[in-house]
């Protein structure tokens, strides 16, 4: 019993010392295998088997080695035919107590070492181990070798190896041949000194001499700090040397002319400058990806567009944050989240959908997204402001929404041909406008077809069918054309003929026929006056050079008579265009049943007429113009109101005076002047002499011009006397220029051109402001009377002028009287009354300027209430000739007295014309009787000499 206690624990000893022995075999890496004295398998492990892909089966406990080679070798390990040989060898040095090892290649390229080792006991085992991974590295190391030496060989670089003492070890042709070294020196064992002033000597230099270079070079070896530093060749070049120092030791520098290259980075680094400013410039936003969605790079209008700043738009930052960042700073606003926003890019950049995203901002506009992947992993994202584009598209869109519907419904006819001349689609309208049966015109009929019908139907007068479309094939055949097509209803189509481009015609069918009829009234417009169908300027100079022509060949005279409306203006502002218009028409009128039949009225422009007359001259234009004068001067009235108008009649001879057109109109235009001149209502033949004048008053008008700032102008006074008590009550402005040639220019020359240039408004504001000046250093009672111009008292202002130099007198406005003319009352309407009426407002005295001489309307007199109508003097200067004037005097006389206005008689020069007023009832006077106009200086004495009379009387 006890053996038999003892025998079991040795036995489960044995077994488990087995069991371990077995685990620690299945986890080596190498594969074990022991046989006993009679080669056969006592113990193995796993990797044994897994190495040559043996089956367990067949390599288990008791196996021999001959079956193991065996099905080794079914498993194509070796040779079927090697096993005898190789059981025999193996087995024979086993025997002889040697270990050995042997390599044996696999089929499936395993290398493997097979160490086999006699047991002392008996037996043997093999211990097998995978050495393919050693045998690669072997060959491989082999070939780096060859590849190595071939390479510094080979390399485009120079290459130098120094030791830790600064001793050459190795360099390649490529650093003799790049610095020009002499390769018998610079060999293994020269020392770096040595080299560098060998390399310094051969031309090549660097930024410091050779003895500080090699210095430092020795510091860095000695700091172990790699540099770079760029060298000068011999020729001028740029070198590179880096330099990397080994951990044993010593330094290896390569050497690399990199002029081209370093002239290419210059050049990439402009072009970067470019790049940037065109990515910070550029209309589009911007941006670079990487592959996990995070920003590189961004330009300044991406972060316009989504409201970022450059912080919050940082390189790193992920696209979802971006989102998020510009929702919550209010760039835009969607009914997604941000992260279903970026999963939708996500799925896009995935898919690599490159198409646009339209995305409304929060300010209306509308952004077009687009990623675009790039083959190296990440995308770019453009963002584009596409608002206007997209206003354009809905308008170009409507655009041809409306050419759909006017192509649909054009008033034009339009048939398409092919190149054989058949129907590839027609309109309605084509159809309508001849008249054709939309059952017989359609697509695939011939227009040799369509002519039959349409000739059978009537529509093609005085021609055949086959002669139509001969005549139509010709036609074709010179190209591109229009024809026009006379129907027999008197219409005439226009057809356009245009060729497209793969063959076949578009024919488009207008009817012009009201175009036509229109060209002939346009014809007619063109040389006709619209407004009164009388000829215009170009007909009438083309008849008169018609006249002249004839004249030339075949004698005879003709007149040209140009003629301008007096007070046009007034009728025009007064009553309105329209009125105006119908004053143009009945002059028209009177014009044409006045001229003969074979002359010719014209209207030239505005209230201008000329007239052309044949026949003996110059007594039928001057009988013509003396008629003309006289009715037009008698006009009917215009809303219900009467118009004073009338006619000035320039008369210019042919050949008298020329046989040019311009020479005769020009003449004409000179008679004119000089007719208004005359006091309008006139005419004048012309006389040579008129060009002298027309040339004199040009240069007066210059002179006139700059009359003012040069200071030649002066005032005289002259002075007004009430004739109840020879009182001295005042005196009248009178302006005078001193011409510094001519000397003193009457005011009857200048003063007209003064109107009608306008000059009349700075000459007239200086007068006022003088005479206040003037008078404010005289007597309290004493007043001033300043003469208004009808074109100043049009003017716009006229009260704020009056008011300033009252002011900057000192005067008082009742002491100011101002005289306005008949001429400045014409325009009677509510703005002329409105001024008066200022004006008195302001205190100032209002007279009615030469009375009797002009229209003498008594409603100037009912409308406004005058201080003063003054009596012009050429009544009372022919008072001893003329009953006329007499009657006048005292008429104009008695109506002041009635009307409770002050009357003065202007020009009284002998006691009996002073007898006569004072008698007719006139209130005050002024003439050389009292005296003549005096300068300023003169003031004093003129009042003294005054009141001295008084006093006698």
């Amino acid at each position: 019993m006890t053996t038999n206690r003892k025998t079991r624990p040795e036995a489960a000893g044995t077994e488990a010392l087995l069991a371990l022995s077995q685990l620690a075999l299945d986890r080596m890496e190498q594969g074990v295998c022991v046989y006993d004295a009679d080669n056969r398998v006592i113990l193995f492990n796993r990797r044994y088997l897994e190495l040559f892909n043996m089956s367990a089966d067949v390599v288990r406990t008791g196996a021999s080695y001959r079956d193991v080679l065996a099905h080794s070798a079914s498993l194509g390990n070796f040779p079927v035919s090697e096993v005898d040989n190789l059981f025999r060898e193996r087995i024979a040095l086993l025997s002889a107590g040697k270990p050995f090892r042997a390599e044996q290649r696999l089929s499936n390229g395993l290398v493997l070492a097979l160490d086999l080792k006699p047991l002392p006991e008996g037996g043997w085992m093999t211990i097998c181990d995978d050495v393919s991974r050693l045998a690669r590295l072997e060959a491989e190391l082999r070939l780096q070798a060859e590849r190595s030496r071939h390479a510094l060989a080979n390399m485009s670089h120079g290459l130098v190896m120094y030791d830790a003492e600064g001793s050459l070890i190795v360099c390649n042709n490529q650093f003799i041949e790049l610095y020009g070294l002499d390769p018998d020196i610079i060999k293994p064992g020269v020392a770096h000194q040595a080299l560098v002033e060998h390399w310094f000597a051969r031309g090549n230099s660097a930024e410091t001499p050779a003895e500080t270079f090699h210095d430092n070079r020795m510091k860095e070896v000695r700091r172990q700090s790699p540099n770079m530093v760029f060298l000068k060749r011999f020729d001028g070049r740029i070198t590179q040397a880096v330099s990397r120092f080994l951990p044993e030791g010593g330094w290896v520098t390569s050497h690399e002319d990199v002029t081209e290259r370093r002239k290419q980075e210059e050049a990439l680094k402009q072009q970067n400058m470019l790049l940037d400013g065109a990515l910070e410039n550029m209309a589009h936003g911007l941006c670079f990806y990487d592959s996990d969605m995070r920003l590189r790079l961004s330009n300044n209008r991406y972060r316009e567009i989504y409201r970022l700043s450059e912080e919050e738009a940082r390189p790193g930052t992920h696209l979802g944050e971006l989102i998020e960042r510009s929702m919550a700073n209010g760039a835009f606003s969607s009914e997604y989240s941000p992260q279903q926003i970026l999963d939708a890019a996500r799925a896009r950049i995935k898919s690599r959908d490159h198409s646009a995203m339209r995305r409304r901002m929060a300010d209306d506009t509308v952004v077009s997204v687009r990623y675009c992947t790039l083959p190296e992993g990440g995308f770019v994202a453009t963002y584009e402001d596409i608002t206007e584009r997209e206003r354009a598209i809905e308008e170009l869109s409507e655009q041809y929404r409306r050419f759909d519907a006017a192509l649909n419904n054009m008033s034009q006819g339009l048939c398409m041909l092919d190149s054989h001349l058949r129907v590839i689609v027609c309109n309605t309208r084509y159809i309508e406008m001849y008249g054709l049966s939309p059952d017989v015109v359609k697509p695939g009929i011939s227009m040799r077809e369509i002519m039959e019908y349409s000739c059978s139907l009537g529509i093609h007068p005085n021609t055949t069918a086959a002669q139509l479309y001969a005549d139509y094939v010709e036609r074709l055949r010179e190209g591109e054309h229009t024809l026009h097509r006379h129907l027999s209803d008197g219409r005439i189509i226009k057809l356009n003929h245009k060729r497209m481009a793969h063959g076949g015609w578009v024919v488009t069918y207008e009817d012009v026929t009201e175009r036509h009829k229109a060209q002939a009234r346009v014809a007619h417009m063109a040389r006709h006056d619209s407004l009164t169908e009388l000829p215009n300027r170009t007909l009438f100079r083309d008849r008169m050079n018609d006249g002249l022509a004839e004249i030339t060949v075949s004698g005879g005279e003709m007149a040209v008579l140009c003629l301008d409306l007096d007070n046009f203006k007034t009728v025009n502002d007064r009553l309105g265009h329209a009125a105006g218009d119908r004053l143009l028409r009945w002059v028209a009128a009177r014009l044409k049943e006045h001229a003969g039949e074979h002359d010719t009225v014209a209207r030239l422009g505005g209230d201008e007429f000329a007239l052309l007359q044949r026949g003996p001259q110059p007594e039928s234009a001057e009988r013509l113009a003396r008629r003309l004068v006289e009715i037009i001067g008698r006009p009917p009235p215009l809303e219900n109101q009467s118009i004073h108008v009338g006619v000035s009649i320039g008369i210019a001879l042919a050949p008298e005076h020329g046989l040019d057109a311009d020479e005769l109109m020009k003449c004409a235009d000179l008679a004119l002047y000089q007719a208004k001149a005359k006091g309008r209502g006139a005419y004048q033949l012309f006389q040579p002499e008129m060009e002298e004048l027309a040339r004199s008053r040009h240069a007066l008008e210059h002179d006139l011009r700059g009359a003012l700032e040069a200071r030649e102008f002066h005032l005289v006074f002259q002075p007004q006397v009430r004739l109840d008590s020879s009182e001295l009550t005042g005196f009248e402005a009178l302006l005078r220029w001193k011409h510094p040639v001519r000397g003193m220019v009457s005011p009857a020359e200048f003063i007209p051109i003064a109107e009608e240039t306008g000059l009349i408004i700075p000459i007239g504001e200086w007068v006022l402001r003088a005479a206040c000046a003037t008078a404010v250093t005289w007597p309290e009672t004493m007043t001033i009377a300043v003469n208004l111009s009808p074109v100043q008292f049009r003017s716009r202002g006229l009260v704020a002028m009056v008011t300033n130099a009252l002011a900057e007198a000192g005067l008082p406005p009742q002491r100011l009287e101002l005289e306005v003319t008949e001429t400045a009352l014409l325009d009677d309407n509510e703005t002329t009354i409105d001024t008066l009426h200022q004006l008195r407002a302001l205190g100032v005295r209002i007279s009615l300027d030469d009375f009797g001489v002009g229209y003498s309307s008594l409603s100037y007199l009912r409308k406004f209430p005058f201080d003063r109508i003054k009596i012009d003097r050429s009544f009372v200067g022919t008072l001893g000739e003329s009953p006329e004037s007499v009657a006048i005097v005292r008429t104009i006389a008695s109506l002041g007295s009635v009307l409770g206005v002050e009357t003065t008689a202007e020009g009284v020069e002998t006691s009996d014309q002073l007898e006569f007023v004072r008698a007719s009832g006139c209130t005050a006077v002024q003439g050389f009787y009292f005296g003549r106009p005096c300068p300023a200086a003169e003031i004093d004495r003129m009042i003294e000499s005054l009141s001295a009379i008084r006093r006698v009387a």
